[in-house]
């Protein structure tokens, strides 16, 4: 690892709130580390999801509002780092309410973001100087499961590329499905292929998912209704379930999952559960289904994300106010506490920018 590794977090706050930080993971002597406030930002509100271009210059994150401008839906924002400070470049709404997941796409210079409440995706382009220039697209889901109370309709979690990067997957929490969207670059549209959609047992409420690096049509969807993660192969006509594991200990109740991630070689994968508030490893076996190898506290309360890098596992505990370092070990994938965190206000993602 690095010396210096550079974290975006975004957290729950109010707009005239830091809502937006840059961290650095430091190390120090004899093994220890500390995590150093490095960037601020003001000035937007409820920034739950944030990404950043590949040279690390512009941040992009949704407003997870239920308004934007005295218009029902939420918002997203572009940033930049400037003068050490992260600056507001411009804002627009995405017509949606609760808008939690944002994905960049800089080779054709689109954004795409998941509406969760409203159940719909917005399609956004982008200008070389980082601003969001329109909104080019739009698509309002429809569809339900058997969950009354959290699948009376559809609920758009994640976006995340197809193995090809040729099209996009629409995770819907609402209606169990993983939904496939063809990227029409010539007219800045989406495309839906029902025929190709990933259809989950009903009322496991999907909700992220992580590719396979060495085999892109391995997908690992979490499921936060069931707290599980289904391993799925996709296929052109024909997607099939390898596998499904539980991430929590036995009798466990209460408790839903989050964020899902894997390590960069392909070996370990790591899935996080509120209620329970653990990070649940797995061994990714040779045939890419899942071995659980242990259950850890995450060291506080409510792990919504974290990513994993190198020798370490940084969490972003929401309802604890606080971020936490777990070390990693590479050879085993097994997790200890440390005794490095750093507090800040309802921290609910957090993505790692070297």
């Amino acid at each position: 690892m690095s010396e210096k590794n550079m974290f975006f977090v975004g957290c729950y706050a109010e707009k005239e709130q830091i809502s937006v930080q840059g961290l650095c993971l430091n190390k120090i002597s004899d093994g220890k580390m500390e995590l150093i406030p490095q960037l601020k930002g003001t000035g937007i509100s409820n920034p739950s999801y944030v990404t950043a271009s590949e040279n690390g210059q512009f941040i992009y994150t949704v407003m997870e509002d239920m308004t934007y401008e005295c218009k029902l839906g939420g918002g997203v924002a572009a940033l930049k780092i400037e003068d050490g400070n992260i600056k507001l470049i411009n804002t627009s709404g995405t017509k949606g309410t609760l808008p939690c997941h944002i994905l960049l796409d800089e080779q054709r210079g689109y954004l795409y973001v998941a509406n969760y409440l409203g159940g719909s995706i917005a399609m956004f382009r982008i200008g070389e100087n980082g601003q969001i220039i329109e909104m080019c697209d739009f698509h309002q889901l429809t569809g339900a499961g058997p969950n009354q109370e959290r699948q009376e309709k559809s609920h758009v979690h994640f976006l995340g590329f197809t193995a090809d990067r040729n099209g996009i997957w629409a995770v819907d929490l609402g209606d169990d499905k993983v939904k496939y969207y063809t990227i029409d670059q010539n007219n800045s549209k989406l495309m839906p292929q029902e025929e190709r959609d990933i259809v989950m047992p009903a009322g496991v409420g999907p909700r992220h998912f992580v590719q396979n690096g060495n085999n892109k049509y391995i997908m690992y969807i979490i499921c936060e209704l069931s707290s599980e993660v289904y391993v799925v192969e996709c296929g052109e006509h024909v997607n099939k379930i390898l596998q499904s594991v539980s991430t929590l200990p036995e009798g466990t109740k209460n408790s839903t999952c989050a964020a899902i991630h894997i390590s960069a070689d392909n070996k370990f994968l790591y899935a996080s559960n509120r209620g329970d508030d653990s990070v649940a490893v797995y061994k990714i076996k040779e045939d890419y289904t899942l071995e659980l190898l242990e259950i850890v506290k995450s060291g506080g309360r409510t792990p919504r994300d974290f990513c994993v890098v190198d020798d370490f596992l940084i969490c972003a505990n929401q309802d604890s106010n606080l971020i936490t370092v777990l070390h990693r070990d590479k050879n085993t994938g097994k997790l200890t506490n440390t005794d490095c965190s750093y507090k800040c206000k309802s921290p609910v993602c957090i993505i790692n920018k070297l």
